[in-house]
């Protein structure tokens, strides 16, 4: 592996791993292990006869569209336009279409952050600027981040890499000085719904979020826009554009899917991955590591004094000699620090949690 080690070659280098017969622990990707609300194989069964034989609306199925206002309006607490809801091929498409909606202006993103916020925005040549996504001061951080083109700023709170969230009362002030001064708020809210303290706060002018967490569907690839501001028809077009639209198979399956969700359903996520997430944090802290509190998702982004480089630690715990294997991925990879790193614990088990806090012990007694 390169000194730049993406989560992509972390994933590749894994599944050489298990190929070999290797004992690894996928603390790297961040996918989830919880159930769907309903198992695909039966929703696949009952799907019509014509499914996948005709075009549809590139901007979503009708019945789709309705069916994730209602979603949104229920299970997020907006009351929302269905007209201005807009399919898309996953998260990171719908971000692709924000990015080149607002290209060649400025915009304000969180760091550390998930990969692909500086790589669309550079795909898009749009002039990017980054605020601590975890500091205990957010309004007067991204406040004292705006320049005068700032045209968007970016939230994804709780926040990839890190886990963490800030208060509603902060995110609410942030949202009105951000009015105030015309400025279009993006919210990421892809884990919504995976909070272990304060509920997150649902506010943005524009709303991404993806079914590949919250219904444990990553291989679908349907996400969603709530385009709440000017140029939605534009916004609309650019799935077409790019994409054409989502597979009305997978449109299917989420929309049956989110007919059969209950309050049930996310308190069974949230007590799902919060004993992994109270054990992870636990083992962490009793062997030194610090990082900021994780209050959602299902990540750690955690540092030790004893570890310079985040990624001469992940090439070592892969290295082919080991009893076990762990991936994690290097902070530089989501723009954090040389020693930061981050653990995924959402296909991790007790055991496994207990594994990598060994393996991570061993080379802290090494260093």
């Amino acid at each position: 592996m390169s000194l730049n080690i993406s989560i992509r070659d972390i994933f590749d280098k894994c599944n050489n791993l298990k190929k070999m017969g290797k004992q690894v622990i996928d603390a790297h990707i961040g996918a989830p292990s919880h159930e769907p609300p309903i198992p695909v194989k039966q929703v696949i069964e009952r799907l019509s006869s014509n499914s996948g034989r005709e075009y549809k609306p590139f901007i979503g199925i009708p019945e789709l569209r309705e069916e994730v206002a209602r979603y949104i309006r229920r299970w997020i607490g907006i009351d929302v336009d269905s007209n201005r809801i807009i399919i898309t091929s996953g998260g990171v498409h719908a971000l692709y279409i924000v990015f080149r909606m607002f290209s060649d202006l400025h915009a304000l993103l969180p760091k550390p952050h998930f990969p692909h916020y500086s790589m669309q925005a550079k795909l898009n040549n749009v002039k990017a600027e980054y605020y601590n996504a975890y500091s205990e001061d957010i309004v007067s951080e991204v406040l004292s981040k705006l320049r005068d083109k700032t045209k968007i700023v970016m939230l994804n709170y709780p926040n990839n890499p890190t886990g963490y969230n800030p208060s509603s009362s902060e995110l609410k002030q942030l949202y009105e000085e951000l009015r105030d001064r015309g400025i279009v708020l993006v919210n990421d809210i892809a884990y919504y719904h995976m909070y272990y303290e304060e509920k997150p706060i649902p506010i943005g002018d524009i709303l991404i979020d993806t079914f590949s967490k919250a219904l444990s569907l990553p291989g679908l690839r349907v996400g969603y826009l709530y385009w709440n501001t000017e140029n939605y028809e534009e916004a609309g077009r650019m799935v077409y554009w790019t994409t054409s639209g989502v597979s009305d198979v997978s449109q299917n399956i989420v929309l049956e899917m989110l007919k059969a969700l209950n309050t049930n359903y996310f308190e069974y996520i949230r007590s799902y991955y919060k004993p992994k997430r109270d054990l992870m944090v636990k083992l962490l802290r009793e062997n030194g590591f610090t990082f900021p509190n994780p209050r959602g998702a299902f990540y750690v982004f955690p540092e030790h004094q004893k570890i310079d480089s985040s990624i001469k630690l992940a090439q070592n715990l892969l290295l082919e000699n080991r009893n076990i294997n762990v991936g994690i991925v290097p902070g530089p990879s989501f723009m954090g620090g040389e020693k930061q790193f981050r653990i995924s614990f959402g296909k991790l088990n007790e055991e496994d949690i207990y594994m990598l806090i060994d393996e991570l012990k061993t080379e802290i007694n090494r260093s």
